[in-house]
């Protein structure tokens, strides 16, 4: 399946603004991250590039969308269950410097996540406190730093003049741990505010059943929210 989604994804006719493969899944790591829930209305249209997917059978559709919202559960249950990685068909290259070559999967996840992260930015606003801030940005530059060879150049400028090669191994050494890092720090909030739209529910008499919806809006069953 994820083939099938791989091909249609690739396919020269896509818009240059669709997302790869491997895009997509660092694009979608950044909403499953995000503090607010973002909903696959939302975030779908920015996979094919804000066109029509233009499916040529209903089929197909049917096979490519259901490949899509697996990648997108495969990717948020890592990320909800706190064992937020790399999918396993997107290594490193060994040479750290290949990262930045024009096929690597991870220079395609980052930029993947730098254009998800850049399109919710704004939800990020409300709730990074002024004491996260350099953290906050260390995992930004951590996880974009292989995005593209110019971008990294820029940071390094930033940190002190040093090159490319001198920062790429300390990036790729510190990779995994600032995306467990980021996902956490995404899903706490989101527990925060779950706690604080859900605590008068919980608070109230009325029985409500379990696989009943949730009074609080979430969309999600009772027992999966409030009741749990």
């Amino acid at each position: 399946m994820s083939a099938a989604l791989r091909s249609f994804l690739e396919h020269p006719s896509r818009p240059a603004a669709a997302l790869s493969y491997h895009e997509l899944q660092g694009f979608l790591f950044a909403v499953a991250s995000a503090p607010e829930l973002i909903a696959p209305s939302e975030w779908m249209p920015m996979v094919f590039g804000e066109d029509e997917a233009a499916f040529a059978r209903h089929e197909e559709a049917e096979t490519i969308l259901a490949a899509l919202m697996q990648v997108y559960n495969d990717v948020n249950g890592g990320v909800y269950e706190g064992r937020a990685a790399l999918p396993a068909d997107c290594e490193f290259r060994a040479d750290v410097l290949a990262n930045f070559e024009d096929d690597a999967p991870v220079g395609h996840w980052s930029r993947g996540f730098l254009r998800g992260y850049q399109w919710l930015e704004k939800t990020w606003e409300q709730y990074v406190i002024e004491e996260l801030d350099e953290e906050f940005a260390a995992l930004l530059v951590t996880l974009t730093f292989f995005a593209s060879r110019t971008l990294a150049a820029g940071y390094c400028r930033e940190l002190g003049d040093r090159t490319v090669s001198d920062l790429a191994p300390a990036m790729r050494e510190a990779f995994p741990e600032a995306l467990r890092q980021f996902a956490r720090l995404g899903r706490g909030i989101q527990q925060v505010l779950w706690e604080a739209e859900c605590g008068p529910v919980r608070r109230s008499r009325e029985r409500i059943g379990r696989n009943e919806p949730c009074p609080c809006g979430s969309g999600r069953k009772y027992k999966r929210c409030c009741g749990a």
